[in-house]
């Protein structure tokens, strides 16, 4: 009974704090930029293991160690526990992709701080401060750091193959409440152009913003995406353009 009690707590405090950022970031909705990132080539402190994460690889380049870290998939209330700014978890299979998402109150904090709100070279994998998160907003962003040897959003690349796109064009974000699908409907490296990074539209604006992720996408691809549906966007450096960015645009096709 008790734990029930909290959990009835802390599912009262994410709707507030839900309230809260539409409330507050609506004006600030099209002032943003793309964030920079850095070329990761090693971890920082060594010996420093945050709770809840063990080392499960370790590579050896150039006397530089560097340790994949998973963590542990509990429930939204023990993530939240550990850091309220807990939004969701993303799992992309046959990725190294399977991390906690948090959101700042900018685009620059979790760049250089991890889960734990540590000092930390890898950053986080966060959602754009203008977004609400739960299903709410129109066009959910989630960037992360582009890292040497292959920890966070490095395995992005893989989508540059279209074989890979095929066979893993769906992927999970699990918010608070409610397990959400998603299927990519456009991939490609970009400068770092914030015109992809809208979140409110008016009026026709979305079908045109979809559009435009359709034409700039490397592969064509057969998934819809209606005016009436909500897409997310994940984004991290890609180095073969310059100022570069990797955009991955899916659809929501939960059940």
């Amino acid at each position: 009974m008790k734990k029930k009690y909290w959990v009835a707590i802390l599912s009262g405090l994410l709707v507030v704090q839900s309230a809260y950022y539409y409330n507050m970031v609506t004006a600030q909705r099209k002032e943003v930029k793309v964030p920079e990132s850095v070329l990761v080539q090693s971890t920082p402190k060594e010996n420093v293991v945050p709770k809840e994460v063990v080392p499960t690889t370790k590579i050896d380049t150039e006397k530089n160690i560097v340790e994949e870290m998973v963590f542990e998939k509990n429930t939204a209330t023990d993530h939240y526990l550990l850091n309220s700014d807990y939004v969701g978890w993303l799992n992309i299979g046959n990725t190294v992709i399977d991390y906690p998402v948090v959101r700042g109150t900018d685009n620059e904090y979790y760049l250089k701080h991890n889960f734990y709100k540590e000092e930390d070279v890898l950053g986080a994998v966060f959602m754009d401060y203008r977004n609400v998160g739960m299903g709410i907003d129109k066009h959910t962003i989630i960037y992360g750091h582009y890292a040497k040897y292959g920890q966070m959003f490095k395995d992005l690349d893989q989508y540059l193959s279209e074989d890979f796109l095929t066979d893993n064009s769906q992927f999970i974000f699990t918010d608070a409440f409610t397990e959400r699908t998603y299927k990519i409907f456009s991939v490609h490296p970009s400068d770092a152009d914030p015109k992809f990074l809208d979140v409110s539209f008016k009026d026709n604006e979305f079908p045109d913003f979809v559009d435009t992720l359709k034409n700039e996408s490397i592969f064509l691809t057969d998934t819809p995406v209606s005016p009436e549906d909500k897409i997310l966007t994940l984004v991290t450096c890609n180095y073969d353009v310059n100022d570069g960015r990797l955009f991955i645009h899916a659809v929501e096709i939960t059940e």
